[in-house]
């Protein structure tokens, strides 16, 4: 009669392969998790600038982004300036964002405005960059006089 299964050094070397399949990929899956939490928040940054740009132009008036407060990792609000004595509205509200450090750079803590035609108000364009809390990935966020909104590798 033949015994059927598998011997213990099979077994052995099927459980050392896994096991160094494992080291190998799961730092790779944490630094690819680290990159897709970052480029996902810059995406949903993108939307919400896009967003008001595309708002100021609809309503014809100033539509406003700002930082809740005056930390914009804490999340952000978009407003439209009311017309004729109307209160002003909100378009947006966005939460905090997790594990991503989201800096104004040309004026931190500040909000930004699009004027009605959609271009930026104010004299130079805005850039923003959204690093990860443990700094290994990051993308900046450039913002034209146009209103144009560019992402970027830093």
């Amino acid at each position: 009669m033949k015994v059927r299964g598998f011997t213990l050094i099979e077994l052995i070397i099927t459980l050392l392969i896994g096991s160094l399949l494992l080291a190998w990929g799961v730092p790779n899956y944490r630094d690819f998790k680290i990159r897709r939490e970052v480029v996902d928040n810059t995406n949903e940054f993108v939307y919400s600038m896009n967003l008001a740009r595309a708002e100021a132009v609809r309503y014809g008036t100033t539509v406003t982004v700002a930082p809740v407060n005056n930390d914009w990792s804490e999340g952000w609000i978009t407003m439209a300036t009311g017309l004729d004595g109307n209160p002003d509205f909100k378009i947006e509200e966005h939460d905090p964002v997790n594990n991503i450090v989201v800096t104004f750079t040309t004026n931190p803590g500040g909000s930004l405005s699009f004027t009605r035609i959609g271009g930026l108000s104010g004299s130079s364009e805005a850039v923003f960059s959204l690093t990860h809390a443990n700094a290994t990935a990051s993308r900046n966020v450039r913002i034209g006089m146009s209103g144009s909104v560019r992402v970027e590798q830093p």
